[in-house]
């Protein structure tokens, strides 16, 4: 697999994860971050909702996006390989390293 779509691959299940959770337990930490916070963590409370609303939102569609572009470049990595001519040592000089024949 080529390392670039691995990364996105990795990426996009750990987003899955991140986002799922957020869907799932998200509305009960917010429920005992208001009751911990009080009525003295309004802001705290509205940021912390802010930032768990944006995970739910755009979690699971980033990686969705981050599937796709792994899908596109595992498919395009050997049709580019293939057009790309690669040169070839010659056979008949010295290796590396090897002194040249008298």
């Amino acid at each position: 697999m080529h390392p670039t779509a691995k990364r996105c691959a990795q990426w996009a299940a750990g987003l899955v994860l991140v986002g799922t959770a957020a869907i799932v337990f998200g509305t009960e930490l917010l429920i005992r971050a208001s009751e911990h916070l009080g009525q003295n963590g309004a802001l705290a409370f509205w940021l912390l909702d802010y930032v768990i609303g944006g995970i739910r939102l755009f979690a699971v569609p980033i990686a969705a996006a981050l599937v796709a572009a792994a899908v596109i470049i595992q498919a395009l990595t050997p049709a580019r390989a293939a057009a790309r001519p690669t040169a070839e040592p010659e056979t008949g000089g010295p290796e590396a390293g090897e002194p040249p024949a008298p």
